[in-house]
């Protein structure tokens, strides 16, 4: 990780900034976009000043990357990507919180609207946009290279988009505002309707498309690039095409923008998958970056040793380990038995995804050192941790306790490749282009071929699915995909049942959340705090 000694060094330094450097010169800057973000604090501390003034902002090209960077840090508060998003907001039936004790919190969907992480959740997500909107506002007016103005530009306007493809897929209808706020009165916002929020979605993505830069001449997945637009519009395209909007002309959308970046119209082909799956995520703990495979991870940095926004990938959600040479890790999330018996034994992610041993200890001394790894029985199905996330791939040292790191991907060509075949499935049927995405992703795991049994769109469709468990278990979108599919609801309630006939006695509580989900959880509670600013707002159904 490339560090700078004088963060005054020359533009041409700062411009020159190699590719791991960038989370350093992103994080350097976020005390200057702090301040531009802090200004709409003001409604909590005083009733004066009435008005925000923010004329002052972006009057150069370092004000212009300061921005930049305060609209990217949202994506790793800890209350986002940093860690609760994984842990605690997107549980699905591909994993379960491993502690008996839990059993008050969204983990486990036994909660309400005054939950804490809902709230943040929210909260950073409207900072993040307030953040883009003062931005959006002032960036035509600074004077710096076309170029580079019109690559923040469609940055900024993509990760406004982004943050409201999140909001609108968690909470359905959402308050849709596109300028800065001026007064702080200015509170009551009715909900705009979810096919409004995802019009101006498609519309913002589309245009940043044709502004930012192409994944190869970024070099790096820590910035939004021509393939990152591409891929996430396809996401939200199969979101539209699927549950609630079932809007099925939206297939052929996606199939177009997922073809941009399988079958580009134009320029070499970027992307590709790693020989290696394992290697995916040692990158991730390692800060090395491989374009090719991820083509989208969130930034996260450092051991809290400096200014550096570290997350607690790995350490929440990873492996249990007690000790700061391997990394401590509180194992937090299990995999489900549904997932380990999903996958077949020659399949290589199955024992990358779900971790296949524990760590052994032994105290010489009073010191406490690990000794060995030693493999769970074939009994011991529900005592395996999230793998994905090893903290003993870290290269940073010394290991914070608490926080890592680790990057997160967001967008993976993988991911591309199946929702591809999704579409493709959807719009042509088992076509021969949809089969071949499908088996790219298949053979890299050394998974058997399904292709010969696959005749029909039902057979296609079932084998995708299917395959999107496998390739991109505990990433965060399996409830996505569960929820837009309609089957949210049916598959956590079947998984309840089956844990509790088929989890040993002392893991009974892992069917809790499955149990647990009902219709209502397809989207998040709006937040106590905002119901009670925003007297426009009315609650989601069943909360």
């Amino acid at each position: 990780m490339k560090k700078y000694k004088n963060i005054h060094q020359s533009r041409s330094q700062m411009n020159n900034i190699d590719q791991k450097g960038w989370k350093i010169k992103l994080l350097v800057m976020l005390s200057l976009a702090m301040f531009f973000a802090m200004s709409g604090c003001k409604k909590f501390l005083d009733k004066e000043p009435t008005f925000i003034v923010k004329e002052n902002y972006y009057n150069n090209e370092t004000d212009v990357n300061a921005g930049v960077a305060g609209v990217y840090d949202v994506l790793g508060k800890e209350e986002i990507y940093g860690g609760n998003y994984q842990l605690l907001l997107s549980v699905a039936d591909d994993g379960f919180y491993s502690r008996s004790s839990y059993t008050f919190g969204p983990a486990v969907y036994n909660f309400d609207a005054s939950d804490p992480a809902v709230a943040n959740f929210w909260r950073f997500l409207y900072e993040g946009i307030e953040r883009a909107n003062v931005f959006l506002t002032r960036i035509d007016g600074v004077n710096m290279g076309q170029a580079a103005k019109d690559a923040a530009k469609g940055e900024v306007k993509f990760l406004r988009a982004y943050y409201y493809f999140l909001l609108v897929d968690n909470w359905g209808n959402v308050p849709l505002k596109t300028t800065p706020t001026v007064s702080v009165n200015d509170v009551n916002i009715k909900a705009t309707p979810q096919k409004e929020i995802y019009d101006f979605i498609t519309k913002e993505m589309e245009e940043a498309e044709g502004l930012v830069k192409t994944a190869t001449a970024i070099g790096f997945g820590g910035r939004v690039s021509k393939s990152t637009v591409r891929g996430i519009l396809a996401r939200v395209y199969l979101k539209m095409a699927g549950a609630p909007l079932r809007d099925q002309t939206k297939y052929a959308e996606a199939l177009k923008w997922a073809r941009k970046i399988v079958f580009p119209d134009a320029g070499p082909k970027e992307h590709r998958l790693l020989p290696s799956y394992q290697q995916i995520f040692t990158n991730y703990a390692g800060d090395k970056y491989d374009v090719g495979e991820t083509i989208w991870e969130v930034e996260l940095y450092g051991n809290r040793g400096g200014d550096f926004e570290s997350g607690r990938v790995g350490n929440t959600f990873g492996l249990q380990c007690n000790d700061e040479v391997h990394g401590y890790s509180y194992g937090l999330v299990n995999a489900t038995k549904k997932l380990f018996d999903s996958y077949e034994n020659q399949d290589v992610r199955k024992n990358w995804a779900i971790a296949p041993y524990q760590y052994v200890y032994q105290t010489v001394n009073t010191l406490v050192t690990v000794t060995d790894s030693t493999n769970w029985t074939s009994a011991q199905i529900y005592n395996r941790n999230v793998g994905k996330f090893r903290r003993a791939y870290e290269k940073l040292k010394p290991k914070n306790k608490n926080y890592t790191p680790q990057n997160f991907p967001l967008l993976r060509y993988a991911d591309v490749l199946l929702m591809f075949a999704e579409a493709e499935n959807e719009v042509n049927g088992a076509s021969s282009l949809a089969k071949q995405a499908l088996k790219e992703v298949r053979d890299r795991a050394n998974a058997s071929d399904v292709i010969p049994s696959i005749s029909s769109y039902e057979d296609m469709k079932t084998a995708i699915r299917k395959e999107r468990f496998l390739e991109l278990s505990f990433e965060s979108l399996r409830k996505f995909d569960l929820v837009r599919w309609d089957m949210f609801v049916s598959e956590m309630n079947q998984l309840g049942t089956l844990i509790q006939a088929d989890a040993p006695a002392a893991w009974s509580f892992a069917a809790m959340a499955a149990k647990n989900v009902s219709s209502r959880n397809n989207l998040l509670p709006i937040p106590v705090l905002e119901l009670s600013l925003n007297k426009a707002m009315s609650q989601n159904t069943g909360w």
